[in-house]
């Protein structure tokens, strides 16, 4: 359950990581990032037994297992060039960049040259628990992989922690959450290259430091992803509350807007394609009410010296007349000054707009 949780994470976490890249398909730092993404969920894809043996059972025994080492150097070579690229895509980046994808294909090429050397089963058909260590084309198989992926770890989690103590908020304590997380992979993988080293040389691991290592392993990945994807998840909520409150304020503000454009249909603004954006939609309700309200304000003449202090439910029924004057073509008998509701900044002046124009549909509810 847990690890099917996991692979759902990370499949969302893909698809977005895609839609990121499609919209800055020359930003490098988004690219890594995506193809580590890929390459973890591809890791996962395989360690499931049914994927694990469709691959051995169309290529051969072991190929899923070199297949799912290949990628997990991937992905931590690829979230170590995100976080090089994060720094800014200069010459010096480049070429450091260059030095270690050479450095990568060097460490997969002596992985895979030394699993595929005959006898095969020396490491294609065994696993890191019941492998002969002693047989040195086996520990030099994932003390390789041990020793490149913690380099790349520890690059990671270093760079992440400098991202955390510049960062504030959300941002800084996903960046925490992410580097914990790197910390723990470095550190399982640390010790588990440890343990090639002591078991090449003869020597048995006890069974619980073993499994130690592996609940260090379990913990630490989701806290990485939880990490990484904190941030991104929590300004989409963001930005999810945003939009239903600009759908919300759209639709309250209908009765208004109504009243106010069947009197000045000069200031409805031209559409812009289909639809649109509900912050756009939202923004060109709001403008086009402001417009209205200027357009309508010398009919509003009063014997109050202030119109803004008038509760809504009076200057609906102001406003409705003046209206009903303005599409009768009536000339106001001043000029007037423009009704301006609040003087708060844009949020209260919104949130007038909507009480008026609630106050407008109890206004009509009771006519009718």
């Amino acid at each position: 359950m847990f690890f099917t949780i996991l692979f759902i994470v990370l499949a969302a976490e893909t698809a977005w990581k895609f839609h990121q890249l499609s919209r800055a398909p020359q930003n490098r730092g988004v690219r890594w990032l995506t193809l580590c993404v890929v390459c973890a969920v591809a890791t996962y894809a395989l360690a499931i037994e049914h994927g694990t043996r469709g691959i051995d059972g169309t290529f051969g025994i072991g190929t899923a297992k070199l297949l799912m080492d290949t990628l997990f150097m991937g992905m931590t070579y690829s979230l170590m060039l995100f976080y090089l690229y994060s720094t800014g895509d200069t010459p010096a980046v480049r070429r450091r960049a260059r030095r270690e994808g050479v450095g990568f294909l060097a460490a997969v090429t002596g992985i895979v040259a030394t699993a595929v050397t005959p006898p095969h089963h020396a490491v294609l058909h065994s696993t890191f628990e019941d492998a002969d260590m002693t047989v040195p084309r086996v520990a030099l198989f994932y003390l390789g992989i041990g020793l490149y992926a913690l380099y790349a770890l520890a690059m990671s989690c270093r760079r992440t922690q400098r991202f955390a103590r510049m960062s504030s908020g959300a941002e800084a304590v996903g960046l925490w959450t992410a580097s914990a997380g790197l910390l723990g992979l470095a550190a399982s993988t640390g010790i588990r290259s440890v343990f090639v080293v002591v078991r090449s040389q003869g020597g048995v691991v006890p069974a619980w430091l073993s499994v130690s290592t592996g609940i260090l392993l379990v913990v630490s990945l989701p806290a990485f992803v939880v990490g990484v994807t904190w941030p991104g998840v929590r300004s989409r909520c963001a930005a999810w509350r945003l939009r239903r409150e600009h759908r919300r304020i759209h639709r309250e503000l209908e009765p208004l807007w109504r009243l106010l454009s069947s009197a000045y249909p000069d200031t409805v603004l031209p559409q812009a394609g289909r639809g649109g954006r509900a912050g756009f939609r939202y923004a060109r309700r709001v403008i086009e009410c402001r417009d209205g309200l200027v357009r309508i304000s010398p009919h509003l003449s009063s014997v109050e010296p202030v119109l803004e202090s008038m509760a809504p439910k009076a200057l609906a029924e102001r406003l409705h007349r003046a209206a009903v004057a303005v599409r009768r073509g009536q000339v106001p008998s001043r000029p007037g000054t423009p009704l301006a509701l609040s003087r708060d900044g844009d949020t209260a002046e919104v949130e007038q707009l909507v009480a008026l124009s609630r106050a407008l549909h109890a206004l009509s509810a009771s006519a009718s």
